[in-house]
């Protein structure tokens, strides 16, 4: 089980950025290149990117260390590599879960049998990495040092986020209509994505943040990943129900940004940042629960391989 003390030490680089006035899921991201993403948080001698929550607590922390490499390490990784870390350098915590099915004997009260059944257990694994800026005398793997013989030309992300959509909905995705006027929303009765017309927003940017926002909502939907149930509506503004799954799509909507290069900076307003401060002071496990969903849900648009990286059921967790 989790204990509330851990989900709030994983969570505090995200508190922390966001008391200083920036949603690190709100942050622009470089154009990807084919294959290797230099842009995306992940582990420097694996070269595994991090999943989850893992990213966005990994940019705040790289944002107030102001550290712009996307590399991270653990202090035994930097040693074993040549390197040390710089002292006084403080270490940033990545977590996953880890699922575990234990077989236990129970006695059928009607019966009077032994039957044996599986038990789950939920372990919540922390490791401790910095940025490779703070460390010395590291030696990469040679990914990171191969030069490129040829001038590599930058895809156009514009066409990597509609080609996102577009595979999503000629996968079984929901229905997207332009006929939202002023509004963005999804429709959980009909399964529908409504927006307002391409020219009513400034810029790409915020026409697919936009986008992948409202789709993230739409795979919750009962025929995909049931987040929704049997509801005809969302969450009603204000809610509990309503945070946890608007924080969802969020992420959602920030992991496919990053996944296109689309500039995902939209709405980094005091209120919008205060808002979500004051839900994730209030709920510890909110962002790890909410980004575990979110992943999941930008593998089911992307078509990835889906790995469990979800968060445990509440009455899994203890205080």
């Amino acid at each position: 089980m989790a204990t509330a003390k851990q989900y709030e030490t994983v969570q505090s680089a995200i508190i922390a950025c966001l008391e200083q006035g920036v949603a690190p899921w709100r942050k622009p991201w470089k154009t990807p290149r084919r294959g290797y993403n230099p842009n995306i948080h992940h582990n420097a001698i694996s070269g595994k990117p991090y999943r989850g929550m893992n990213p966005w607590s990994l940019e705040a922390a790289a944002t107030m260390g102001g550290h712009e490499s996307k590399l991270w390490l653990t202090y035994n990784q930097a040693k074993k590599a040549g390197g040390t870390v710089k002292a006084g350098e403080k270490a940033t915590t990545v977590y996953f879960w880890k699922f575990d099915h234990k077989a236990t004997t129970v006695t059928d009260p009607k019966t009077g049998e032994d039957i044996e059944k599986l038990k789950r257990h939920v372990t919540l694994r922390m490791y401790w990495v910095f940025n490779l800026e703070q460390t010395d005398g590291v030696t990469l793997p040679k990914r990171y040092t191969k030069a490129s013989t040829e001038e590599e030309e930058e895809p156009d992300v514009v066409e990597l986020a509609q080609a996102i959509v577009d595979g999503y909905i000629g996968n079984g995705g929901p229905s997207v209509t332009h006929d939202g006027i002023d509004q963005a929303y999804y429709r959980p009765s009909n399964d529908s994505v409504h927006l307002p017309e391409r020219y009513q927003f400034e810029s790409p940017a915020e026409y697919y943040s936009t986008n992948f926002h409202e789709l993230g909502h739409s795979t919750g939907h009962n025929s995909r990943l049931d987040r929704h149930g049997d509801d005809t509506v969302l969450p009603a503004f204000g809610s509990e129900s309503y945070s946890k799954e608007e924080l969802v799509a969020e992420f959602t909507s920030a992991m496919l940004c990053a996944q296109s290069g689309i500039d995902n900076t939209l709405d980094n307003s005091a209120a919008y940042i205060a808002g979500w401060l004051r839900r994730l002071k209030s709920d510890p496990s909110l962002a790890i629960r909410a980004a575990g969903k979110a992943q999941v849900a930008a593998d089911l648009i992307l078509r990835a391989p889906v790995v469990a990286v979800e968060a445990p059921a509440e009455e899994e967790v203890t205080q």
